[in-house]
């Protein structure tokens, strides 16, 4: 009997050893995980304490470029009997501007026999070198030097130049230099930013095959409404040796008004209006009898009235977005004219217009069609120039797009009559958008 009690004890101690040693790999295995747990919270503390680092660091660049931006939108601000503010600091003196290059080659193919430039070729019709910088915390300076290869021979132009001021009284920016008119929509284009091989018939006929581009001073600014729209208004004194309307005399200087408003009819849709208003100097040309039976065609070096072409045209542009970025747009622009000289000049009031429609099918594919039609400075009496051009652009990058069109014109009389094919190819690199306008 004396047995059982240590037979009993020996059993409990092999039961108890028994489980300890079963226990003992779960007991590890605690112990990995925790250990685990441990070193990732720490991982979490250090990853936390460098994002509140980074986070702080971010925080005083936007402080920083605040104040500037802050400084920016004021402009200088000079009190009565203080010191003007510093120029610009002396590190900027050699800076090195944004440079860009755009090229435009184009083949032209037509039924038009003349030699004319581009007919039946293959040219670089224009290369663009643009330059471009901030010169200081209120202005900027803009450039575009042209070169193309013309049949009689190759020249270089300069097709802007201008300096940038903004922040000045009353919130106005201005302009002075060599710039493009501020007339419409399509005008502002350099020729490598229009849908189209060309510019519309009335750009060309009234302001030059390439659109107007002069010597002058521009103010613009934004009108305050009680509707919140955005109205934009400019006004330029131009240089008047340019624009085929005018006298072509550089001190009888352009006077030109532009007006722009924008909103939005619908959640995908939104309407551009503007209005544009010129008054220049005609220089017409006189028959003089010289009393032997004999006339001479003489031009007035000094133009007639200050006022002697009054021109005005309005321009919308419409734009639909459709679903899966597909888009459509129409713009169209209408000018016409009121020339004093009506004894003197072919045309008094000579008018055109254009209407272009463009859907965009994918980011890569637009295809369009442009509707022109001009009652020229040179006809009068007569039905005017039409023409009908449909077109597509094939996007292959962001700098590099190819044109295809086709232009079927009827000339004013309906006498003579032209179809024309364009392949263009443009070509951009480096700094190729013009940010101030």
């Amino acid at each position: 009997m004396r047995l059982y009690p240590w037979i009993f004890f020996l059993g409990l101690f092999l039961f108890i050893s028994t489980h300890a040693q079963a226990a003992d790999p779960q007991i590890e295995i605690l112990q990995n995980n925790m250990s685990q747990l441990q070193q990732a919270v720490q991982s979490l503390r250090n990853t936390m304490s460098d994002l509140k680092m980074t986070i702080e660091n971010q925080n005083e660049v936007i402080r920083q470029q605040s104040i500037q931006i802050s400084g920016l939108q004021k402009g200088p601000t000079i009190q009565s009997g203080s010191v003007p503010p510093p120029a610009a600091p002396k590190a900027n003196a050699g800076f090195n501007p944004d440079i860009g290059v755009v090229g435009t080659v184009q083949a032209k193919l037509t039924q038009n026999k003349s030699d004319t430039e581009g007919n039946n070729a293959i040219a670089l019709k224009e290369f663009e070198v643009n330059l471009g910088q901030v010169v200081d915390p209120y202005s900027r300076f803009d450039a575009t030097l042209t070169f193309n290869d013309a049949l009689e021979d190759q020249n270089v132009e300069v097709e802007e130049a201008y300096y940038t001021r903004w922040g000045l009284p009353l919130g106005f920016t201005g302009q002075i230099g060599k710039f493009r008119a501020d007339i419409g929509k399509t005008n502002l284009l350099h020729a490598h930013a229009l849908p189209t091989a060309d510019y519309p018939l009335v750009i060309q006929n009234f302001f030059g095959e390439e659109g107007l581009a002069s010597s002058g001073l521009r103010l613009k600014n934004n009108i305050p409404n009680p509707w919140d729209l955005p109205v934009e208004v400019s006004g330029e004194i131009l240089r008047g040796n340019n624009g085929s309307s005018f006298a072509g005399v550089s001190r009888r200087p352009i006077f030109n008004t532009h007006l722009k408003t924008f909103f939005e009819p619908s959640a995908d849709t939104n309407l551009e209006l503007g209005w544009t208003t010129m008054f220049g100097t005609v220089n017409p040309s006189l028959t003089i009898d010289a009393g032997d039976g004999t006339t001479t065609e003489w031009t007035r070096p000094e133009g007639t009235d200050k006022y002697g072409v009054k021109l005005y045209g309005g321009d919308a542009t419409f734009n639909w977005f459709l679903p899966e970025g597909k888009q459509v747009t129409w713009q169209n622009e209408i000018y016409f004219q009121n020339r004093s000289d009506s004894a003197n000049s072919t045309n008094a009031t000579p008018w055109g217009l254009y209407s272009l429609i463009e859907y965009k099918l994918s980011p890569r594919f637009k295809p369009g069609v442009r509707f022109d039609y001009v009652n020229p400075l040179e006809v009068s009496g007569q039905q005017g120039t039409t023409s009908v051009s449909p077109y597509l652009i094939f996007w292959q990058s962001e700098y590099a797009d190819v044109k295809l069109q086709y232009s079927h014109t009827v000339y004013a009389g309906g006498e003579k009559t032209d179809n024309a094919a364009f392949f263009v190819v443009d070509f951009m690199a480096g700094n190729h958008k013009h940010a101030v306008q």
